[in-house]
């Protein structure tokens, strides 16, 4: 059976963080990422829309090509995935960030 477009498993992510608490994600990629944005409800990435409950950090690990992604699962709750950046991805994701009225950019110290 085919996995449906809308879905964060069509990103082919690894799972980081698995029912979870938004608190537990929004740390985890402030304590592990360079550089984070939070991303508003129902944000769309490649196609897919990023369930939320509320605003979220995504975080970039540039030399690394990744970026953490936050979502909620109806059946597991928060979790965090890492996709593997395509050319791109970190400037498109800023620019849409840092011009959204939710998503304000965040620089971390790590």
């Amino acid at each position: 059976m085919a996995t449906p477009a809308r879905c964060i498993n069509k990103l082919r992510a690894k799972i980081l963080l698995k029912d979870t608490t938004v608190v537990k994600v929004n740390e985890y990629v402030q304590n592990t990422c360079s550089e984070w944005y939070d991303i508003p409800p129902n944000f769309e990435f490649r196609g897919i829309t990023i369930l939320l409950p509320a605003p979220m950090a995504m975080g970039f690990k540039r030399k690394k090509k990744k970026i953490l992604m936050p979502f909620v699962k109806p059946c597991y709750g928060p979790m965090l995935v890492e996709i593997d950046a395509q050319d791109g991805d970190f400037d498109s994701l800023k620019e849409a960030l840092g011009s959204s009225d939710s998503g304000k950019p965040i620089t971390g110290n790590n």
